[in-house]
């Protein structure tokens, strides 16, 4: 049972609530409602979308494994030759496409492996470009660059292809890779590939396969 005394609080503290509640010019309803609508706001709101910065060791790619960053990250930021460029429009392109969980599933355990290893191999080869300083000023220049890096890294197509054991894979795998890169793209390497198959260090088989996958595309 409540005392009188309690009573008498309880009664003085709900007339105070109704007078609050029924007055909207009251301070007391005044200062709960901006909290209220504070709160709701604050609740309400879309959440703000914290930018996600990967971190990458540009001397040392992939880093992190298995992952195409070096080419966004350290490559493009360095030369600056944009979207068509080979950091972003062949490099980064071409390694993201591969790395997809779909293409990653149709190739066997040793085609699996020759993909990563080939990744690797492929953005290793460039770090030492990053140590070329590029020509300030005219854009003549800039694009001069971005040509002499585009030169240089399908030049290590090949090698990196072949030393990562291109021949060694099945047909099956073959199929995959030449689908997944394509015959033009292989082409625009050919040279390297054509002098290491001269050498005895490439596999005919691979492009005999490419050309017939060609060929049943055009029928």
């Amino acid at each position: 049972m409540f005392s009188g005394k309690n009573w008498i609080v309880s009664f003085a503290v709900i007339g105070l609530a109704i007078y609050a509640w029924s007055d909207v010019r009251h301070p007391i309803l005044s200062h709960f409602q901006h909290l209220f609508s504070n709160a709701q706001a604050t609740s309400s709101a879309s959440p703000v979308a914290t930018p996600v910065t990967v971190q990458t060791n540009c001397s040392s790619p992939p880093d992190p494994p298995h992952s195409c960053v070096f080419y966004a990250a350290c490559l493009e930021p360095h030369f600056h030759c944009g979207p068509d460029g080979y950091p972003l429009g062949f490099g980064e392109k071409f390694c993201t496409k591969f790395s997809l969980p779909g293409n990653v599933g149709r190739l066997l355990d040793k085609g699996q492996e020759w993909m990563w290893d080939t990744m690797a191999c492929l953005q290793r080869a460039l770090v030492p470009e990053l140590e070329e300083p590029v020509p300030p000023g005219s854009s003549s220049s800039q694009s001069e660059a971005c040509k002499t890096l585009e030169t240089k890294a399908f030049s290590t197509h090949a090698p990196c292809y072949l030393s990562s054991g291109l021949c060694s894979l099945s047909p099956k795998d073959w199929a995959v890779i030449v689908e997944i890169i394509g015959v033009k793209t292989l082409l625009k390497s050919w040279e390297a590939f054509e002098g290491a198959i001269e050498a005895g260090e490439g596999c005919l088989e691979f492009f005999v396969e490419a050309l017939e996958k060609d060929a049943t595309k055009e029928l």
